[in-house]
């Protein structure tokens, strides 16, 4: 096990402020599942529209994605 990953999530985790982020990588470290009926109407309705747009092929890869943020570093 890699115990230099785990000391720099302790000091992401200790310098976090963001209480939505802590309760999010909470959710993923427990790899709890998500109830549905439990999240606000908001972010319903935001992971159904994500739904669609994938679905209608409007999405970039990751690669695609730090392709652009590279290109950008260059202007």
């Amino acid at each position: 096990m890699n115990h230099t990953i785990k000391q720099e999530l302790h000091q992401l985790i200790d310098n976090c402020t963001d209480e939505y982020l802590l309760k999010e990588a909470k959710l993923l470290l427990k790899d709890e599942e998500v109830n549905w009926d439990e999240l606000p109407e908001e972010e319903r309705s935001i992971l159904r529209e994500s739904e669609a747009q994938y679905g209608r092929g409007e999405f970039i890869t990751f690669a695609e994605l730090m392709q652009r943020v590279d290109a950008k570093k260059l202007l």
